[in-house]
């Protein structure tokens, strides 16, 4: 409509061509104009809505509560339980004869083995059964950061063997037998060494065969407390 308007203005404006005609022209063009704004009617949108805002509701979100962290007590009561469980499903009958023990105490949790359950008489050579249980005691104490000293104990008797020249000696390479076996089987080397105490750190009195054979024995003793590697918990 108002490009049709126009096209009617332009070629009517250009049929003038007198001072009267430039009247008629702008008499002409003031009433196309005001046809055409009264032509163009607003779009009706609708009453606007005037009012407050709702509120909206904000529940509060509960914090989602974190684990509790690790602590090094938990830590190695958890290898304390492990180490009982592990016994108590695979070496009941070992544990039954006194063979095997697990106790703690304030420091340490500690693994005792009789040495006639890990060598022959006056050996450091593991045994095949020592092996195997070995092995079911690395596959516990690997998966912690444990500091781990291998004890190595004796009896009071001279040694009679062409190997070896004291209690010393026995002592420690039969801890070092045990060390390299947990380290074959995963033990991280850094946290691990082996000890001889030769026949000074008795349970009982040497009186007996009997108290010999509680004498004769290794102990694993694990920390109770985190470290990075062996040497700088005991030195540092």
């Amino acid at each position: 409509m108002v490009c049709r308007t126009l096209t009617f203005v332009a070629l009517y404006s250009l049929a003038l061509t007198n001072a009267g005609d430039e009247k008629r022209l702008k008499e002409t063009l003031e009433g196309v104009f005001d046809a055409v704004q009264k032509s163009i009617k607003p779009i009706n949108i609708g009453e606007p809505i005037v009012g407050k805002p709702q509120d909206i509701e904000v529940v509060d979100a509960k914090p989602i509560p974190a684990a509790p962290p690790a602590t090094e007590e938990s830590h190695f009561s958890e290898v304390f339980s492990m180490l009982s469980k592990m016994v108590d499903s695979q070496f009941s009958g070992v544990q039954s004869t006194g063979g095997i023990s697990v106790t703690e105490s304030a420091n340490w949790v500690n693994l005792e083995l009789k040495s006639g359950l890990l060598f022959g008489q006056g050996e450091y050579d593991l045994t095949n059964e020592a092996v195997a249980l070995l092995m079911a005691v690395a596959n516990v104490l690997k998966s912690y950061p444990s500091a781990i000293l291998v004890d190595g104990n004796t009896d009071d008797l001279s040694v009679v063997s062409s190997r070896l020249v004291s209690n010393w000696h026995l002592s420690s390479l039969r801890a070092a037998s045990v060390v390299d076996e947990l380290v074959y089987h995963g033990v991280n080397p850094k946290m691990i060494a082996p000890i001889g105490f030769s026949s000074e750190h008795p349970k009982v009195r040497n009186n007996n065969e009997a108290a010999r054979q509680q004498n004769r024995r290794v102990i694993l003793r694990i920390s109770k407390r985190n470290a990075d590697n062996l040497h700088d918990y005991l030195f540092n």
